[in-house]
């Protein structure tokens, strides 16, 4: 059959639209490549900074970590006490305690390398005692050297926090006669107020911390990704790659500040002080607060510090260029091999479209019918399989939700006795600050006791739910062939199964032969037992009835063993008896029942562990029992199915 001039031309049309839509997916994948790419650069980029913001953000907190403890162990030492009421006036002080105040400055000021400069001030600000520190070398300030302080912003503030509150300055270099110290010493200062009950004099001990050495080990361990950086809360640097742009706010030049270099990272840190990165000029800055003791309450409020991290413009500018031109490829790539696609097709289609295009409609005819059928038959056993994985895997979610609600009984006990106990051990403690009695003493350990075996009581209860659960749950995956008790199998799962029987009011009765070993698969006796004992409860009795299930197991021969489970509802329906272990027979479909419990439950005991099922029922009848299931298990089930 010759082509139409009409299918030509709509074959054409096709050609040029699938073109069209090849172009546009070559783009799009391409333009996602490249954006991929760039953001796995950047995204590595970031890494990178967060790891540098890391370990510094740890360096400075472990360098300063200690210098309130430093302050205090020198506050309160015994040099510096007031041991025999003595008050006295500025510098009225003897020669004696001023020596004995220097001397313990000097040993002081010597267990810390990174101290440089201890002092002692009146309540005037004038200095009492000080003495410099550098390269090892202490220097005692006589008399005439000595400053009055009362106009540094650090004594004002200090001044204001009532000991034993400790005064952190900011970070600013070291200034004497009202010039910056040459070369540049980056401090800290910690101050707290003396008292002249508690100590020889009123007045302010300071500490003088030098960091310069923390500054250069930070800076040393910037790199061209991560360019570390420190500013204060007025955006000057304390810290720069570039040194000559550091401490402007000391040096009196306001254009050295982040905030008149970059307004727009400044703009962005101030509207994110948590955190965060951005991307300016091909440049990627990270930036977290320092979360360091200078921001705490009792010091100043300019104390804030943010720490930076800034990479150079041609990591992203390089990872830009790469992508593109990796995205570039990619489309040419696909756009070559689709048009040449598309010419052979047309070309192909256009010699043999006359020929096969009655053959075509009847082979695609063909498949789709083909198709649709083994789609049913794939979606049939995808089903049938998933219903059945659904039904096992819902028992052990049962017996998961079971044992978390019984275990939330002892737990909460447990909690509740250790919370009581902490209460007691507060209340204990805040006893022997104020002066403990004998009697509260003994209370307090008699409660304290009392709570804890409480909670052991209880958290001995949580275990024992625990390894039955676990004893339970190691069966179920296990499909080894065990030495086995049935005893412990069916003890272990009406455990599981307790929370299920408190919202009934059917009873469940256990009579089990003692010593009834064998070698099978207890996973899957509890689980037949289970199925059962489930499908008596959906099925044999209706909401509120009451009833009993029993389990029963005896040893019937030398080699085998007969196991019961029966019940006293309503039986099962004549008409179902005879398709009872058939797949999907079920008269609870309504409540969302599947009908594949008894069709598992015999498929279980017949292939797995080489036994037989039977079962009798009446309804309306006058037994003891309307519904009884029998199981014959060999002793040894793994012999059975070898044989």
């Amino acid at each position: 059959m010759l082509i139409s001039n009409e299918n030509l031309r709509k074959r054409k049309y096709k050609i040029i639209i699938k073109t069209l839509i090849l172009l546009f997916f070559s783009f799009l994948l391409a333009w996602l490549a490249c954006q991929l790419i760039y953001d796995n650069k950047v995204n590595e980029l970031k890494n990178i900074q967060a790891q540098k913001l890391l370990s510094t953000s740890a360096l400075f907190n472990r360098e300063l970590g200690s210098l309130s403890d430093l302050l205090l162990l020198l506050a309160q030492t015994k040099a510096l006490a007031n041991n025999k009421g003595d008050r006295w006036q500025n510098q009225e002080l003897p020669a004696k305690y001023l020596q004995q105040i220097q001397d313990h400055f000097i040993q002081f000021g010597h267990a810390s390398s990174k101290i440089s400069q201890l002092r002692w001030l009146d309540y005037n600000g004038q200095e009492i005692v000080r003495v410099d520190f550098s390269a090892e070398q202490a220097k005692v300030a006589e008399p005439k050297e000595r400053q009055n302080k009362q106009a540094r912003y650090y004594f004002n503030q200090a001044m204001k926090v009532a000991p034993p509150n400790i005064y952190f300055s900011p970070i600013d270099l070291n200034v004497e006669h009202n010039k910056v110290v040459e070369p540049y010493e980056p401090s800290i200062r910690a101050t707290i107020q003396t008292s002249a009950e508690t100590h020889l004099f009123e007045g302010l001990l300071i500490v003088n911390y030098r960091l310069d050495n923390l500054l250069a080990a930070i800076k040393q361990d910037s790199i061209a990704e991560a360019q570390i950086n420190i500013v204060n809360h007025q955006g000057y640097w304390l810290l720069n790659p570039l040194p000559e742009k550091e401490w402007g706010f000391m040096l009196q030049e306001p254009q050295l500040s982040l905030k008149n270099e970059s307004p727009q990272l400044w703009q962005y840190q101030s509207q994110h002080p948590a955190g965060g990165d951005i991307i300016i000029n091909n440049q990627l800055s990270s930036f977290v607060p320092l979360a360091t003791f200078l921001g705490s309450k009792f010091g100043a409020d300019n104390n804030t510090l943010m720490l930076y991290t800034i990479s150079d413009s041609r990591f992203l500018a390089n990872a830009r260029s790469n992508s593109l031109l990796i995205a570039l490829g990619i489309f040419l790539s696909l756009t070559l091999v689709g048009l040449t696609v598309n010419w052979r097709e047309y070309r192909h289609q256009s010699l043999l479209i006359a020929l096969s295009l009655k053959l075509r409609a009847e082979q695609q005819e063909l498949k789709r019918v083909n198709q649709i059928l083994l789609e049913n038959i794939a979606r049939q056993q995808l089903l049938q399989d998933e219903l059945v994985e659904a039904n096992k895997l819902s028992s052990l979610g049962l017996m998961v939700a079971g044992v978390a609600h019984e275990l939330n009984t002892p737990i909460g006990g447990a909690i509740m006795s250790v919370s009581n106990a902490e209460n007691a051990n507060v209340l204990l403690k805040k006893a022997m600050l104020e002066g403990i009695t004998k009697t509260q003493f003994s209370e307090g350990v008699d409660s304290i006791a009392s709570n804890l075996n409480m909670a052991k009581i209880n958290l001995d209860k949580a275990v024992g739910h625990i390894k039955h659960f676990k004893r339970l749950a190691i069966d179920r995956v296990n499909e080894d062939y065990i030495t086995c008790s049935l005893d412990v199998i069916v003890t272990d799962l009406i455990i599981s199964l307790e929370p299920r029987l408190k919202a009934v009011k059917v009873a469940l009765v256990n009579d089990i032969e003692p010593e009834l070993h064998l070698i099978s698969r207890p996973g899957i006796i509890s689980q037949v037992l289970e199925n059962l004992i489930i499908n008596s409860l959906n099925h044999g009795f209706e909401s509120e009835q009451q009833g009993i299930i029993a389990i029963k197991a005896r040893r019937l021969l030398e080699d085998k063993i007969c196991i019961t489970v029966s019940d006293n509802g309503s039986g099962i329906p004549q008409a179902m008896q005879s398709a009872l272990f058939e797949p999907f027979v079920t008269s609870g479909r309504s409540k969302g029942n599947i009908g594949l419990g008894l069709y598992m439950v015999n498929q279980w005991v017949t292939k797995l562990l080489a036994g037989k099922l039977s079962f009798v029922s009446e309804q309306n009848g006058s037994s003891e029992f309307a519904t009884q299931f029998t199981i014959i298990l060999p002793i040894d089930s793994s012999d059975s199915l070898t044989s």
